[in-house]
């Protein structure tokens, strides 16, 4: 009788569980047919239950399908699964302090307006500085055209590739280093979101550990953890498996595939703090289950729990409109006085959206884990369903 009971619970949370996956199969695929995105992959957890699915094409004439192991853009995500990760390594090891200051790093900003923002005010976006540079504006002249002194179609010895048949002069980067020190800081700001100290980080992390920031990623963790998670990702994977983002119309004009969306990105030979990881829900969910146990994966320890605690949830917040974690994003106050991204998250929860269409995120509470992967910039930017559906929150209130 015991084993029949048992049993009979067994099914019946599968019967539940298979409710709940047509709900979320039926909520993905209404955002495919409203064009919100042409193809999408997803990952949660909840509990000891685990999925991990795709969905759709990798553009709207369905010819290419989505597959578990394909690549999606992550964007802003990089933010997170990149420099933030590598600084949260560096800060465990001692061998950086959040009261830091970025210019002690980057000795061009030491007689600017930035000389004495630290580290901590820099990931917690309380720095004032400006939100971002359209780089490629400087790269465009009058009539549209790239500038031929600083773009080549084709290969030189002092340049990297930005996109197909497009390259430029490697050393532009000084260039971006420069115009981020000219731009002005609000010093009245409590809360600005910026991202231009996070094209800074490959360079300080690679004069703090002798490493580049590639190779210092896969040595700490990705590799570790048996991750495809990458930047430049046609180095070591085939296009077909490389979801394209935008057709870029304004300056690389052509179809972004297997290049970074990012333009300021791109620019940096796609190796930023800010842009161009690329990856999977899967293996996003691999790495945000590291977090959801407190650095720990698999029986093996990649961060202390006190870091990941402390970088999650710092604490230090001015009002519901202004919360982030140490370079991760936490449940806020919208301008509809609602929870962003859902209600039925806990105030521990912390996670990060991408431009590009990309999302995941951690509640420790509920123990659960969501990654939504779409590429919702295809064919441009300016389609926005995948916010005017509202999709990210209704999957969570599914889940959840």
């Amino acid at each position: 009788m015991r084993i029949f009971i048992v049993l009979l619970f067994i099914l019946k949370s599968l019967l539940n569980h298979s409710q709940d996956i047509n709900k979320i199969d039926s909520l993905i695929n209404n955002g495919i047919k409203l064009n919100a995105y042409p193809g999408a992959q997803l990952f949660f957890k909840k509990g000891d239950f685990k999925l991990y699915k795709s969905y759709g094409y990798h553009t709207y004439d369905s010819i290419v399908k989505v597959d578990d192991d394909h690549l999606f853009d992550l964007a802003s995500i990089t933010k997170t699964l990149a420099s933030t990760l590598a600084i949260m390594k560096l800060y465990d090891e001692k061998k950086l302090k959040l009261d830091n200051t970025i210019s002690s790093f980057e000795k061009k900003l030491r007689r600017s307006n930035k000389k004495n923002t630290n580290f901590h005010e820099l990931l917690i976006h309380q720095s004032g500085w400006i939100p971002y540079i359209n780089h490629q504006q400087f790269l465009i002249k009058r009539n549209g055209e790239v500038k031929k002194r600083l773009i080549s179609n084709f290969q030189k010895n002092n340049s990297i590739q930005i996109a197909n048949d497009l390259y430029i002069k490697s050393n532009y980067y000084k260039t971006i280093v420069k115009r981020i020190k000219k731009t002005k800081v609000d010093n009245n700001a409590n809360y600005k979101y910026s991202g231009l100290f996070f094209c800074l980080v490959p360079k300080i992390v690679k004069m703090i550990s002798n490493k580049s920031f590639e190779v210092f990623l896969n040595e700490s963790f990705y590799s570790k953890l048996n991750l495809n998670l990458s930047f430049n990702p046609l180095n070591g994977n085939s296009k077909e498996k490389i979801v394209p983002t935008e057709l870029d119309t304004v300056f690389r004009k052509q179809l972004i595939h297997g290049f970074v969306h990012d333009e300021t990105a791109a620019i940096m030979g796609g190796i930023s703090g800010n842009a161009g990881l690329f990856g999977n829900a899967k293996d996003i969910g691999k790495i945000s289950e590291m977090f959801l146990n407190y650095g720990v994966y698999n029986n093996e320890r990649f961060l202390s729990s006190n870091t990941v605690k402390y970088f999650t949830n710092p604490g230090n917040y001015k009002n519901a409109r202004e919360t982030r974690g140490l370079g991760f994003d936490k449940p806020r106050l919208n301008s509809q006085d609602t929870l962003y991204p859902s209600e039925k998250l806990s105030i521990d929860s912390y996670g990060h959206t991408g431009f590009t269409g990309t999302f995941f995120w951690i509640d420790p509470t509920n123990d659960f884990i969501i990654v939504l992967l779409t590429n919702r910039v295809y064919p441009s930017r300016s389609y926005e369903n995948l916010y005017d559906l509202d999709i990210r929150r209704k999957l969570i209130d599914l889940i959840i």
